[in-house]
């Protein structure tokens, strides 16, 4: 079997590629990289190092690169040929693969080979569609033709990768642990599934909220109430067991959340939670607070991280008490070198907490959760 993976980077290598070899594809990574793409070529092989596993070393093999800028054609020709495309090369770059990706199903189209799934593997929403939107902007042939030749599934992904040089080679430091969630229902045939380890959902909304409102939760929320408690690096936080504690249980309220709105069992979200934590205090790796936290207008927003979720507990009477302090401890996040904190302060300096909680988060005044927020703010401000 014959994979094409668009991105040699290291989710595409650490995550995607790890997983396609494993179900038994030759691959074929398509990057601009000339480095990557020479040693990829030279070797024909590369290194994972399972991090919880001291660092076991992993082989992954029977794998060689193009260049989509040099090598088209043979880009193109790799794709007829393929069992399965895949992508990592962040959603932003999809316009600078459409063409390339374009001319491939075009080719195979022409050739009467069977339609392909191209599955993208990014951090971003809808992003089958994304793609095919993009192949589409190309005019190189209409959406229904891109149809015809292929299958776009929607995905959720999550690992945790980071790049290392061991051995004298580039290689990819990688969690054990790992979410590909894929919509089953777009796939070429639903009972054929392309990929081994991943999870096929014809719910992808509950993978997608699941992660969003637990890990990436918890880990801004520790962030906001670690920066009030005079941390700066994630890691110290996260070194301190009764901190630790708290982060769980402000990611049990989600669980709660997950269990009422998705049928999640509460072992599988207790399961998700200690994956996250583990993920949180990986040894060796040292994030700053102000790094993960950034963004907090984005992060305040109705539907995201922390708003998302404390407001449909809210409404199923569920509780909410940590979510809403995290609320709280995101107003006071004052940091100079993020726009976005200097204009959400600025706005609280010229308006107040309470014209602020409701411009930010929709919340609106009046309620329970916007008194508890207030009064959370105060003291948290207070230093309580």
């Amino acid at each position: 079997m014959k994979a094409v993976h668009f991105g040699a980077g290291k989710i595409g290598r650490g995550f995607i590629a790890d997983l396609l070899h494993d179900t038994g594809y030759e691959i074929v990574f398509v990057d601009i990289n000339e480095k990557v793409n020479e040693e990829l070529n030279k070797y024909h092989n590369y290194y994972l190092y399972v991090i919880e596993e001291d660092y076991r070393r992993k082989e992954i093999d029977k794998v060689s690169a193009l260049s989509p800028i040099t090598e088209e054609d043979k880009v193109v020709e790799a794709i007829v040929e393929a069992d399965v495309v895949t992508t990592a090369v962040l959603a932003d770059n999809f316009p600078k693969i459409a063409g390339t990706l374009a001319k491939g199903l075009k080719a195979r189209l022409e050739a009467g080979k069977e339609r392909v799934n191209v599955i993208p593997c990014e951090n971003a929403l809808f992003n089958g569609d994304l793609l095919l939107k993009e192949l589409v902007k190309t005019e190189i042939a209409s959406e229904d033709d891109f149809l015809k030749a292929a299958a776009f599934p929607n995905t959720a992904v999550d690992r945790m990768v980071f790049g290392t040089d061991k051995d004298g080679r580039d290689g990819i430091d990688i969690g054990k642990d790992h979410e590909l969630a894929v919509e089953v229902n777009k796939l070429v045939d639903p009972e054929k599934l392309p990929i081994a380890g991943a999870e096929y959902t014809d719910n992808l909304q509950k993978f997608l909220e699941r992660k969003l409102y637990t890990i990436n939760c918890g880990h801004a929320w520790s962030g906001y109430i670690g920066k009030l408690m005079g941390y700066e690096i994630i890691q110290d936080y996260f070194a301190v067991p009764e901190n630790i504690e708290m982060t769980r249980e402000v990611m049990r309220e989600v669980a709660a959340l997950m269990v009422a709105k998705h049928g999640f069992t509460e072992k599988e979200m207790e399961d998700y939670i200690t994956f996250a934590l583990n993920r949180f205090c990986t040894p060796g790796i040292k994030d700053t607070i102000t790094r993960i936290s950034r963004a907090p207008i984005r992060k305040l927003a109705p539907n995201d991280r922390l708003v998302g979720p404390a407001v449909q507990c809210e409404e199923r009477g569920l509780k909410n008490t940590l979510l809403l302090r995290g609320i709280a401890a995101t107003f006071l996040f004052d940091v100079k070198e993020d726009e976005q904190s200097v204009e959400m302060m600025q706005y609280v300096a010229d308006n107040g907490i309470e014209d602020a909680v409701t411009h930010f988060t929709g919340i609106e005044a009046g309620t329970r959760m916007f008194d508890e927020i207030v009064k959370d703010y105060n003291e948290l401000k207070e230093g309580k």
